[in-house]
């Protein structure tokens, strides 16, 4: 299955390459409810919706310097990937966002992430995205990925610390 195409004017992504199962990353990324355990920008994290790892599900952010949002699971892919919609924040309308994982060979993947979002507050918003929040969002999502990277790579490590006590 593809990644799914995402509605909204305008839209930022970026991709990290692993090395990695692709179960490995998904076993970070199905934790859906407790991003802020791995997350730089998200101080706090919780489970809201209606269950876990599923359409529905969803959870509530805080997000240092920001505020708060809710994000809700509209997609769900067991072991590929998520989409889910963002309350607005700032003049962020509505947003979406999906995470994508592809298998380029064993034992190593790709994410893909994309934020697919449209202005909301008219021209003061048009100004404060082409001012200061689109490159905040082009800087952070490659930080975010990065912080993946280093999730997995310390799982990988208590793993193998793990199985070599065996």
């Amino acid at each position: 299955m593809q990644q799914p195409k995402l509605s909204g004017k305008y839209e930022v992504s970026s991709s990290v390459l692993l090395d990695a199962s692709q179960s490995e990353v998904w076993s970070v990324l199905e934790d859906f409810s407790n991003v802020s355990s791995w997350a730089p920008a998200v101080s706090e994290s919780y489970a809201i919706g209606k269950g876990e790892k599923c359409v529905g599900a969803g959870r509530h952010c805080k997000l240092d310097g920001f505020g708060a949002i809710d994000e809700i699971i509209t997609l769900w892919k067991e072991g590929t990937g998520f989409v889910y919609n963002v309350t607005p924040l700032g003049p962020l309308d509505t947003s979406h966002s999906c995470w994508w994982l592809t298998e380029i060979t064993p034992g190593k993947c790709r994410l893909d992430v994309t934020l697919s979002y449209n202005i909301r507050f008219g021209l003061f918003g048009k100004m404060m995205h082409a001012m200061i929040m689109r490159k905040k969002l082009e800087e952070s999502l490659p930080d975010t990925l990065q912080a993946v990277k280093t999730r997995v790579t310390e799982l990988q490590s208590v793993a193998k610390l793990v199985s070599a006590a065996a």
